[in-house]
């Protein structure tokens, strides 16, 4: 369900999409593409237009419920490990975003300018890990500055910031770390790219 969500709140439209399309967008079984919706039209998420289809409603109520929920229920799911690499290596990097993209505060880093990043997260998928380990030269560390994730997305659906993730991921991740200039950091991304996606309902 949260991985259906995301793709909504990053994506409108999809929602009003038929559920065969809606399972293959978000890599969600199409049982629980009904099960979901249902819900969602329960609770008051989606409204059924008639002729125009359906429709998210109370998206910044959503937007929020989502934030709370993801790192306790889908990030731990998609933890790839924990890695350290040589100093200041992710400052040389650029990634193909179809393999990988920064997550977290590199991912703010990037789109503010406004933090100096101490965590470097990246989503990628289970098959590029290998191949990202090796040409970074990272070594696994229970106690790394580097975590990798596994991406839950498609990405021809959630498209925005090339070597960033959705700006709705950055502010999730910054806010679940519990750091205050993380969470100053959040609040300008809220402001500059998410308040637009969210806040007309």
């Amino acid at each position: 369900g949260l991985k259906m969500i995301f793709a909504f709140l990053c994506d409108p439209g999809l929602e009003g999409r038929p559920f065969r399309q809606i399972a293959a967008a978000t890599n969600v079984a199409l049982g629980t593409v009904n099960w979901i919706m249902r819900e969602m039209k329960e609770f008051g998420y989606v409204i059924d237009l008639g002729n125009q289809g359906l429709k998210l409603a109370r998206k910044e109520d959503l937007f929020q419920r989502w934030v709370t929920a993801f790192p306790e229920q889908l990030r731990p799911k998609q933890f790839l490990g924990r890695y350290r690499g040589e100093t200041g290596w992710w400052e040389r990097k650029k990634l193909d975003a179809q393999k990988a993209q920064w997550g977290g505060e590199i991912a703010a880093a990037k789109i503010t300018g406004y933090l100096k990043p101490e965590m470097i997260t990246i989503y990628t998928t289970a098959e590029q890990l290998n191949r990202l380990l090796l040409g970074n030269k990272l070594r696994q560390d229970e106690k790394g500055n580097v975590e990798i994730l596994e991406r839950f997305w498609q990405q021809t659906i959630v498209q925005h910031l090339e070597e960033a993730v959705h700006p709705i991921l950055i502010y999730a991740d910054l806010l679940a770390t519990g750091n205050q200039r993380n969470l100053e950091t959040a609040k300008l991304i809220y402001e500059q790219y998410i308040l637009q996606l969210i806040g007309r309902d």
